[in-house]
């Protein structure tokens, strides 16, 4: 039973299992919606929410407003403006994806559903919002109309799993995400009973995958307070990422271990702006974005699409960096943030600390 790791602001835990073989059907198709370039020239603070970014923008007025610590962000400064994460592919597995989303038009260049084998991944229950919240952290477009994702230039590989899978349709997943060439695999869910067959796969990708460079594969850590064990994101060529919150501490609900690797933004009583849970399901166009902090995306979940989003820059920095140069540079210009200490520049509630991407882009 896969676990999606997302709280609500009412710490109310939503849960969907995904997956399928991707038996037969091999082909996908380009975003439905009208594609148009990333307008790489727009600044961020063109972007009508941009503000409410508390996660990878400190604006001043929102800080104060809201009684956020004024390090909660991620330190993106205008590194956002320069790096966009063009020519990076980026697969997210998850429940479901408004597809026509305007502030994703042109983002999403494969889609694939492991229940049917076809290429629809619109999600059809109310509650299947968390594929287009996650996707909106990563890769909301510059284009004037909303929020900008961490790697608003980054081309977005949108992979559905079904409720109830198989290790074999795991499996199926991860190799669809290779076959359609993927840099860099983001998930945020998580089971705590990963197979040994999962695993290997988790681990082939991670060692050989991107003509040996390794694929980048991130798993938020979850969000039930305690040690991740046998949970995909233990798996030691993942990266582990946890959560803090507008205090820049760990929020009380991110899970720890010994293989934790980060932590990032993923709120508490403050949200994660991000898209809008209803989409096209929700019948307005005003309905479109959500950007309301008593509705905001909170949990793992946000946490970890904000570092694979991270990710993406440093690969359009430096194609040719391999995962566990990625690893290492994430571990080492991360903030050691919180009370907890740090030996050997660790510890297993905050992993090597908060990312920073200021400092990470300035050491590759």
């Amino acid at each position: 039973m896969i676990k999606l790791l997302l709280l609500s602001i009412l710490l109310v835990f939503f849960s969907a299992c995904g997956g399928s073989s991707a038996s037969g059907v091999v082909e996908t198709e380009d975003n439905p919606s009208t594609p148009i370039e990333n307008d790489t020239q727009l600044l961020s603070s063109a972007e009508p929410f941009y503000s409410q970014q508390w996660s990878i923008n400190k604006n001043e007025a929102f800080y104060t407003q809201n009684g956020i610590d004024s390090d909660a962000h991620i330190h993106t400064e205008t590194l956002l403006d320069t790096y966009t994460g063009k020519g990076v592919k980026i697969a997210i597995i998850d429940n479901g994806l408004d597809v026509y989303h305007e502030d994703l038009v042109g983002a999403i260049v494969k889609t694939y559903d492991v229940q049917t084998g076809g290429t629809n991944v619109a999600h059809t229950l109310s509650d299947e919002y968390h594929g287009t919240a996650v996707t909106g952290i990563i890769g909301a477009r510059a284009n004037a109309k909303g929020i900008k994702g961490v790697a608003s230039g980054a081309q977005i590989i949108f992979l559905k799993y079904k409720e109830s899978m198989s290790d074999s349709e795991t499996v199926a997943l991860f190799a669809k995400a290779e076959e359609f060439g993927a840099d860099i695999i983001s998930n945020s869910w998580g089971t705590y009973d990963v197979s040994q067959v999962v695993k290997d796969k988790i681990v082939d990708l991670s060692v050989n995958g991107r003509g040996g460079k390794g694929i980048v594969i991130v798993f938020a850590s979850g969000n039930d307070d305690r040690d991740m064990g046998n949970d995909e994101s233990s798996i030691p060529e993942v990266i582990a990422v946890g959560a803090t919150d507008k205090d820049n501490l760990r929020t009380y609900y991110s899970n720890y271990g010994v293989n934790l690797d980060v932590v990032a933004p993923g709120g508490y009583y403050l949200g994660i702006t991000t898209l809008d849970d209803s989409g096209s399901n929700g019948g307005s166009d005003t309905d479109y974005l959500l950007y309301d902090d008593s509705n905001g995306f909170i949990g793992t979940s946000a946490s970890a699409p904000i570092v694979s989003g991270v990710i993406a820059l440093m690969l359009e920095k430096n194609p040719t960096l391999t995962r566990v140069q990625i690893e290492q540079i994430l571990h080492d210009t991360s903030d050691k943030i919180g009370h907890v200490p740090y030996r050997n520049d660790r510890n297993n509630y905050y992993g090597y600390g908060k990312i920073n991407l200021s400092t990470i882009m300035l050491s590759i």
